[in-house]
């Protein structure tokens, strides 16, 4: 079993970002995304995570931190160390997208304070 994890802060409260955290991955799995945000699309669903946990921190007014852990099996095949490396990077690449869906939505519905 492999684990891969990673973080990003955004500029959003952490209740904001804890909400949009479950559209996010919801949208990622059922591939509806609205207008404008197609290019958004997550590969979350595609992981084949067996377990997983994502942690919310407050990090002051407006700011949060969005911590993932995803464990995995590879698929047997002949090279698991690439394998681990490429559900590092689309876990690092979802989270960047996550942090511009975050932001967009947040602007969209005037979420700071």
């Amino acid at each position: 079993m492999s684990l891969v994890t990673g973080y990003i802060d955004t500029d959003v409260p952490v209740s904001f970002a804890d909400r949009e955290w479950r559209e996010f991955v919801g949208r990622s799995v059922f591939d509806r995304f609205p207008e404008g945000f197609e290019d958004l699309r997550s590969s979350l669903a595609d992981l084949d995570a067996d377990a997983g946990r994502v942690v919310f921190a407050d990090l002051g007014p407006n700011r949060s931190r969005v911590s993932v852990e995803l464990e995995y099996e590879s698929d047997g095949g002949a090279e698991p160390g690439k394998q681990a490396a490429r559900a590092q990077r689309e876990l690092d690449g979802d989270l960047r997208k996550f942090r511009e869906f975050v932001a967009r939505r947040c602007d969209q519905e005037l979420c700071r304070a």
